[in-house]
């Protein structure tokens, strides 16, 4: 895959994401949710082929395809042919680095040769992504976060920065974050009346690197995920869901010694909280 393929699936592309809405209503049981993959193709690979075993052909990503990997170009050309493809089973919602001012400096850009041409044409593309995904009625897909409770109807495309970078937090109420400078951080109080006022069970989030590949919150009110292994370090994995007959599956994955990726443990809940866990 080189940058004239992509600006090629950019072009082909370009008019599916401009069709759909802010947020994107997803009705495949079942289906897989993967979280940031930052330029890794072994992993987007890895979790293609395992929903393949698991007899699962819809997939919501949650953005930030592109950056600080070896092979961004070659993971947003496979995206983006799978979701010409497959236009109805595939979304990809719109990450922070699916932004102009972030991937001019964290690597998509040089990984262009500094194409100004090509690096326009994509990240109009991006302008075009989904927000969010509501999948099944009852969870709400998302890279990073929420701001003040709205109703989905007024999530629109250009006011996309909350859905982008803010991040749960343990305290109540919106407040500035300490992480990352100008965005925001919400509590479990968000969380619920967010979910309260659309009538949905859970949000699906991404956006924070994390040693185990995800994190529950707010008593299972939310999941953050990440996809990404030894993105952290070596011993660091990386995680997706299943949702399959309103369970959602969590698998964990990343590789033994140096040997190809192997999932190394999973674990389901209900929409009410964990179930069970296994090997």
């Amino acid at each position: 895959m080189d940058k004239k393929e992509l600006a090629r699936l950019s072009t082909e592309v370009f008019p599916l994401f401009e069709a759909e809405p802010a947020v994107v209503r997803v009705d495949h049981d079942p289906v897989i949710i993967v979280g940031d993959l930052h330029g890794n193709l072994e992993a987007l690979e890895f979790i293609l082929e395992t929903g393949a075993s698991l007899d699962c052909s819809a997939f919501v990503f949650l953005g930030d395809y592109v950056d600080r990997g070896k092979h961004s170009i070659e993971v947003l050309c496979r995206l983006f042919k799978l979701k010409v493809d497959r236009p109805g089973n595939i979304v990809l919602l719109r990450g922070n680095h699916e932004t102009a001012e972030i991937n001019e400096v964290y690597g998509f850009y040089e990984d262009l040769g500094r194409d100004d041409e090509v690096f326009s044409q994509v990240n109009e593309t991006f302008d075009r992504m989904p927000i969010a995904a509501v999948v099944n009625h009852s969870m709400f897909c998302v890279h990073g976060g929420i701001g003040e409770p709205i109703s989905l109807d007024m999530i629109t495309k250009d006011d996309r920065f909350d859905y982008l970078w803010n991040d749960p937090c343990e305290d109540n109420g919106l407040r500035s974050s300490f992480q990352r400078w100008g965005t925001r951080e919400f509590g479990s109080d968000i969380c619920e009346e967010f979910l309260r006022m659309n009538n949905l069970e859970r949000i699906v989030r991404a956006h924070s690197a994390l040693d185990d590949g995800y994190r529950w919150w707010f008593g299972g009110k939310l999941l953050s995920i990440f996809s990404v292994p030894e993105y952290l370090g070596p011993e660091s994995r990386g995680a997706f869901g299943l949702l399959k007959n309103g369970l959602l599956e969590i698998f964990v994955f990343g590789r033994e010694r140096k040997g190809s990726y192997s999932i190394m443990g999973s674990e389901k809940s209900s929409l009410s909280g964990v179930l069970c866990s296994g090997p």
